[in-house]
């Protein structure tokens, strides 16, 4: 049986070094790969500022039908500042937001409400929240929106976010729609 053996030198040294051509085929390649993914990172965070505004007209919509199936008040109050909302209910015999309380998942007992620029919606924060000068908005027995003070809301309200994403919530109806960029 024959073995066969290196005569060591120049063929060794080959069989480690990359080729010019294999050097630039990589190359080639990578750069290919950036080209795809370089335009898919747009769209990630385009996917996370609609994924923001779903997640939370939802939980507006859920506010409001709260308070029309329970015929209590529920808020949804935002801290722009801390890319955060929390819904918050009037008890049975409250005399409005002053008596407010967070509501809370009857499932983890954890309060409800969104946390943004973290976690899946990293890179997306609520820019404004306006509705009539304030960053709070309620619903009433009827659905209908209102201001802290209870009064009915005056003008559209609207929730932006970074990426451009908006949620408005019309006046007379409390109907709750996302704004196309």
């Amino acid at each position: 049986m024959a073995v066969a053996q290196s005569h060591g030198g120049a063929e060794s040294r080959s069989a480690r070094a990359f080729t010019l051509v294999e050097l630039i085929a990589v190359i080639v390649i990578t750069g290919i790969l950036a080209s795809v993914a370089i335009p898919s990172m747009g769209r990630v965070s385009e996917a996370r500022s609609a994924g923001a505004a779903r997640a939370l007209a939802q939980q507006m919509a859920f506010a409001r039908e709260r308070a029309l199936n329970l015929g209590n008040r529920t808020w949804v109050t935002f801290d722009v500042g801390l890319d955060s909302v929390a819904l918050l209910s009037e008890p049975d015999g409250g005399t409005g937001f002053v008596d407010a309380v967070s509501l809370s998942d009857p499932l983890t007992d954890r309060p409800l409400g969104l946390s943004f620029n973290t976690g899946e919606f990293a890179g997306v924060g609520i820019a404004s929240a306006s509705f009539d000068g304030g960053t709070t908005v309620g619903f009433d027995w009827l659905g209908s929106p209102i201001t802290e003070s209870g009064g009915a809301l005056s003008a559209d309200g609207i929730v932006t976010f970074d990426g451009g994403q908006a949620i408005r919530v019309r006046a007379m109806t409390g109907d709750i729609r996302m704004v196309i960029p």
